[in-house]
């Protein structure tokens, strides 16, 4: 047995720069043997069916005897693993694997065989774990994208470029900036020469989203790099492409499937160390979808070329025997993500390409990512990750709009005791005026409590169940196309003139004569809401009354949009055009028509709203309220919802906006061009919409709060925002229900 003052054996006090020192000095050694394809740094691989020993000096110990021993089956990286007291080493990947007992008969050269030890000029010593890692030389082919985006392009999503003759795609990283210009990063062998035009599909419609950029990496040596470390005739390849975007307005900072990223992973020579073995981390690829891995070994040497190695800074591979990676040609360019608990995931690496190895004797191939850590990219390009642009896209009513009305309610109120409250909660339901921008109003889906005027968007449309999500009875609620002309030729508006077929059951009836399938029920949505509030103010329970007329205010804000009444929601029906598109059920691209003005939804009710924000403002401030005699119940309420729909869609006629949009988009002008040009058409009767909706807003929560005998002239506080969110998480608080499930809580 080893005295405890023997520390020749003590692995673990080694550092990564022992580790990089030893290979270096071995280098042509290793390299100079047959089978060996490839070094890198990490944790020695245990055997998963080796016993777990008492100690690291009986790990130690019990690994050298079992290398000693025959017949021992060949360590590899799917039959392998690193345990808590796995030690500091350097991996070596060879493609043969031979038992001691066969060395004599094998046939292989003595100076083939790894070393198990490599030894420093001080003399300590290295310890070397050797991998059983044959390649499979042919990559897989190529499949079609996972997605494209509908109206933003960011993370995850394609690009395509024409080379030789050929259409390619790759995968955008994220977005970062020099201070000046916006880039959307990925790889430089997708980009290629500056000014190479780079396109994607953005709503079914190819489109050039950028140029490739002057600012671009192919290789530096790692001394360069990591100049305290040891590394001669070593280049680390980083492959950074940068795509000078065209309409910043055109993307968001969040990567699709993953979401809002959290601060950069910056890795440098004074932090990088082995605790990054084993970091979970995820990806989503334009080839691949969602993928999760682990980071396998650092500084992986895959080939030598000329008397120089070239290396990646890391090496990914999957998290569990079960779930192997499925990366492919096509993810180039993906950000790989940190997972951190529950913060948000930090974007730690980007793929460059991948090695595939042979699974032992079973021949099942496993592809292992390359990658460059994205600090050090950055860091060469002088640039820095975006992490809030545009984040939070959805192609929905934006939060500004939401929250602009709920706050200007507030100022119209005239009960006092109604006022004190909602002005006592204010920031619990939106923002105060001159914060309402869409920097205060992107990512809170992230965080832990939504300003509840947008939380049926942010949490019921979106958030898993368990998070609070109600998923598809919440959806029609927010929308109720009302001009489809049934068999008498008679649009819904029309027959709502007579306030008695503002009913359920003739809503229904007409919705199924005319095929609509997606049966909105706005109106009767706000009734219901009317119900809660009402019997809240009845039983004096503050908190329900608040996160009621909060939340209710999201649906009177989809009232008062023209694009929320019309079945020509995202584009005319009737005009439509062929475009190619992904089958959910086969994945395979299929050719589908959809509106030639597809896009205009988010283009009107998103892109113009934020861009025009102050105006929006500026117009509603000052505006009288309502001097309508108080609603007594939910079906008054529902009627009161329909004429401002009525109202909203003469003041600013959906077909007008549809071919105002399409008209510009044929002339091939950008977002932000198309934006503002439907400010200048629409604006004004978009702020006057507006101001009805808010004036009903305020309306309803006097109408209910008086009806449910709520003080006049009492003084009140703001509600906890743990008891607020504890309420809109229930699933059975004013529950979402579709169109045909409705009536039961009408009563």
């Amino acid at each position: 047995m080893s005295s405890p003052l023997d520390i020749d054996k003590d692995f673990n006090m080694l550092s990564l720069r022992d580790l990089l020192a030893a290979r270096d000095l071995y280098h042509l050694h290793l390299l100079a043997k047959q089978h060996v394809v490839g070094t890198a740094i990490g944790r020695y691989l245990i055997r998963k069916t080796d016993p777990w020993p008492v100690s690291h000096r009986a790990a130690v110990a019990h690994d050298t005897a079992q290398a000693n021993a025959p017949s021992k089956p060949p360590r590899t990286l799917a039959n392998s693993e690193v345990r808590p007291y796995s030690w500091p080493c350097v991996l070596v990947f060879v493609d043969t694997w031979i038992d001691r007992a066969d060395l004599a008969a094998s046939g292989i050269h003595p100076s083939d065989i790894v070393p198990p030890t490599l030894y420093l000029p001080d003399g300590s010593r290295v310890p070397v774990c050797v991998v059983y890692a044959p390649l499979q030389e042919a990559a897989p082919q190529p499949r079609p994208p996972q997605h494209f985006p509908d109206t933003r392009v960011g993370g995850g999503f394609p690009v395509l470029l024409d080379v030789q003759g050929e259409e390619r795609f790759a995968s955008v990283g994220c977005l970062v900036t020099d201070g000046h210009t916006t880039y959307a990063l990925t790889n430089r062998h997708v980009t290629g020469p500056v000014g190479t035009p780079v396109y994607t599909l953005l709503g079914g419609e190819k489109v050039l989203v950028g140029k490739s950029a002057t600012k671009q990496l192919t290789r530096k040596l790692f001394q360069e790099i990591y100049a305290d470390w040891p590394g001669k005739n070593v280049f680390v390849n980083l492959d950074i492409g940068l795509v000078e975007v065209e309409d910043v307005h055109a993307w968001t900072a969040q990567i699709f499937g993953i979401g809002t990223l959290g601060p950069l992973a910056d890795l440098s020579a004074d932090n990088i160390s082995l605790r990054l073995i084993d970091c979970p981390v995820r990806a989503y690829g334009a080839a691949s979808g969602q993928v999760g891995g682990t980071v396998k070994a650092l500084f992986y040497r895959y080939k030598s070329v000329g008397g120089f190695e070239y290396i990646a800074d890391c090496l990914i591979g999957p998290a569990t025997d079960a779930a192997p990676l499925a990366t492919r040609p096509g993810d180039s360019g993906t950000v790989w993500t940190m997972l951190d608990g529950d913060k948000p995931p930090r974007p730690i690496a980007v793929e460059w390409g991948a090695q595939r190895f042979l699974q032992g004797t079973s021949e099942q191939e496993t592809p292992f990512v390359l990658a460059t850590f994205l600090s050090t990219a950055c860091n060469q390009l002088e640039v820095d990750v975006i992490r809030d642009w545009n984040a939070g896209t959805l192609n929905y009513w934006g939060a500004v709009g939401h929250y602009t009305i709920a706050t200007m309610a507030v100022e119209l109120l005239q009960t006092p005791g109604l006022k004190s409250l909602m002005e006592a909660n204010v920031t619990r339901i939106s923002f105060a005026a001159p914060q309402i921008n869409k920097k205060n109003t992107t990512g809170l889906s992230k965080k832990d409590f939504v300003p509840l005027a947008d939380v049926p968007d942010l949490v019921w449309k979106i958030a898993k169940k368990t998070d609070g999500g109600r998923g598809g009875p919440e959806h029609p609620g927010h929308f109720a196309d009302m001009d489809a002309k049934n068999k008498a030729h008679k649009t819904l508006l029309q027959l709502c003139e007579d306030t008695k077929n503002i009913n359920v059951k003739f809503w229904r009836e007409y919705y199924t004569e005319v095929e609509d399938e997606s049966r909105g029920c706005l109106p009767f949505r706000v009734w219901q809401f009317f119900l809660e509030m009402k019997d809240a103010a009845e039983k004096k329970d503050i908190a329900r009354f608040v996160c009621a007329a909060g939340t209710m205010a999201h649906y009177i804000g989809d009232a008062c949009q023209p694009l929320h009444i019309s079945r020509m929601f995202d584009g005319d029906p009737d005009d439509t055009e062929p475009v190619m598109k992904r089958n959910r059920d086969t994945g395979e691209m299929e050719r589908v028509d959809q509106p030639r003005a597809a896009g205009v939804h988010s283009s009107y009710e998103k892109d113009m709203v934020e861009r025009h924000v102050f105006e929006i403002i500026k117009g509603l401030t000052g505006i009288s309220a309502s001097d309508d005699d108080l609603l007594a119940n939910g079906s008054e309420a529902a009627v009161a919802v329909v004429a401002l729909m009525r109202d909203t869609f003469a003041n600013t006629p959906p077909e007008k906006i549809v071919r105002r949009f399409q008209a510009l988009k044929d002339r091939g002008e950008k977002p932000a061009a198309i934006a503002d040009a439907l400010w200048k058409s629409f604006g004004q009767t978009t702020i006057a919409n507006m101001a009805d909706g808010c004036r009903l807003l305020a309306h309803l929560w006097e109408s209910a709060w008086n009806s449910g005998g709520g003080d006049k002239n009492g003084k009140h506080n703001a509600v906890p925002e743990e008891r607020l969110d504890e309420l809109y998480r229930d699933p059975d608080f004013v529950r979402s229900f579709t169109l045909d499930a409705i009536s039961p809580a009408l009563k």
